[in-house]
């Protein structure tokens, strides 16, 4: 038997004494031999995530992500498994001997294809290259699917994520002159009934040479649905000017590539797959014209800006490993891989050097064909809130006729909360300046901008952030043309100007 002497040793775990100078007493005293006690195994985590949808967000900006969430993992051993299905592949990640392991699959088969899976608990996320839309849940429904959700529900921040930004960009040679192509022009060029440069613009009789991309492409959905306005893209594509080019199996760079080698050629393409070929401003009723640019598609000033979604499904409380990826790929971290992914991240911008004198040009043209003046008081508020200060590409936008912000704004509050407290932001300041489109009374439009801006001040305050003004300016130094049903709405905007200390 063990003795109480013995007892004491092993259950005061003889103080002063290791476990392997324990084991020794003990056999050399009793004959038996105790071994050291083993650390337990740490079980290893899985990460699981699951997402269908548009190609646009499941091709490169999800592999992006995934390696990026993969590293942040301290996931070192990584590969990318596809099957058959060309639009279907699994990122697998594994930590050094069995520690952990992560797998992302993506299932982009389209858009409209990406919500079934959601609805049905097979993916956790919908990636949509726009909006949710009532038709989306009505055919849902269509298929007896039970429990849809309602447009609403699907609308709510947390629901509603923005991944990240693009931009559609009609491209021709290099050294076409034409300055710009409205969105008339270019119904005109893709219905037939423009056939040569000198009908838009163009200073010879040289025939359009008219190319696009394939029905399935989201770009091609875009352009169909903003430019053309017919939201059927197989009947839209099927009304092309038989001279397009052959659009099978074409990608947007090789459509930029012909392009940019064809002096007649005319296309539409992606921002970043732009290449070589030319990007034209886009002109609109009031007779100016808005070129792309990154800042530009950041502060969504330019109007064929699209947001790219992550959707989850209302009322279902996504796992833990989900949770983890969209929070991370709303994070810096996250939305850098969406830069290195060719998409325009959210990540705050700054403007150039010139950005605050050209809006001050501006300032008295409420860009609605002079109908509204703009009062003198409202441009010198701009010009004193806008002195000495660089606007950021933050731009915060509302639900409609509400001070409520929409699902990219309220995620771009704890951006710009995170930006102020860098030390290097410490003794700067703040002016958010509140604009409005022309529609109705202009004393309205000016309280209803004022407000805005005072909504996201109170929120800034209660985060902490000192420095905070805010000024309404109304319909003032617009950035679109109130004219015209697509860009007057970008006018109706909350802008962030930082002022830093001198």
């Amino acid at each position: 038997m063990i003795d109480q002497t013995h007892t004491s040793l092993i259950q005061g775990g003889f103080r002063g004494v290791g476990l392997r100078l324990l084991a020794i007493v003990l056999s050399m005293g009793l004959g038996i031999v105790v071994a050291p006690a083993m650390a337990q195994p740490k079980a290893a985590q899985e990460f699981l995530v699951r997402l269908s949808g548009s190609g646009l967000i499941g091709g490169r900006p999800v592999q992006e992500l995934a390696t990026a969430w993969a590293r942040q993992l301290k996931l070192a051993s990584l590969r990318i498994d596809s099957g058959m299905d060309p639009d279907e592949y699994d990122v697998v990640a594994e930590g050094a001997e069995g520690t952990g392991r992560m797998t992302v699959q993506s299932r982009s088969h389209g858009t409209i294809a990406g919500l079934e899976p959601l609805m049905r608990g097979q993916a956790d996320f919908w990636m949509a290259s726009r909006l949710v839309r009532e038709a989306d849940l009505e055919a849902m429904r269509k298929r007896n699917m039970p429990n849809v959700p309602s447009l609403a529900q699907f609308q709510q921040p947390g629901v509603e994520n923005v991944i990240g930004l693009t931009a559609l960009t009609v491209v021709v040679h290099p050294r076409n002159p034409v300055p710009s192509l409205t969105f008339q022009q270019l119904r005109d060029i893709y219905a037939g009934k423009a056939t040569s440069w000198a009908q838009v613009g163009g200073p010879s009789n040289l025939p359009i040479g008219v190319y696009s991309l394939d029905v399935t492409d989201s770009d091609t959905e875009a352009f169909c649905g903003t430019i053309l306005g017919n939201p059927d893209t197989q009947k839209c594509v099927d009304a092309f000017p038989r001279l397009a080019a052959p659009r099978a199996g074409m990608s947007e760079e090789d459509l930029a590539d012909f392009v940019a080698g064809n002096p007649a050629g005319v296309g539409f393409v992606a921002f970043s797959a732009r290449r070589s070929a030319r990007p034209l401003p886009l002109g609109n009723t009031c007779g100016t014209g808005v070129a792309p640019s990154l800042f530009k598609m950041k502060a969504e000033e330019y109007p064929l800006v699209q947001r790219l979604y992550l959707y989850t499904m209302p009322d279902r409380q996504l796992s833990p490993a989900a949770k983890d990826f969209l929070q991370f790929a709303l994070g810096p971290i996250g939305q850098a891989a969406i830069g290195a992914a060719g998409l325009a991240d959210q990540a705050p911008g700054v403007s150039g050097p010139d950005y605050a004198d050209a809006r001050l040009d501006t300032a008295n043209n409420a860009m609605d064909g002079g109908r509204t003046r703009v009062r003198a008081p409202d441009v010198r508020t701009f010009e004193n809130a806008s002195a000495g200060a660089d606007r950021l590409s933050l731009t915060f936008r509302f639900q409609a006729g509400t001070n409520l912000l929409d699902s990219r704004a309220e995620a771009d509050v704890v951006r710009l909360v995170d930006l102020l407290r860098k030390p290097n932001n410490a003794r700067a300041s703040v002016t958010l300046i509140g604009f409005s489109s022309t529609v109705g009374d202009y004393n309205g439009n000016r309280q209803l901008a004022r407000d805005r801006a005072e909504a996201i001040r109170d929120r800034l305050l209660a985060a902490g952030v000192q420095n905070v003004n805010a000024v309404g300016i109304g319909p003032g130094a617009a950035v679109a043309c109130n004219l015209d049903p697509v860009t007057s709405p970008l006018n109706q905007r909350v802008e962030v100007w930082l002022r830093k200390a001198g």
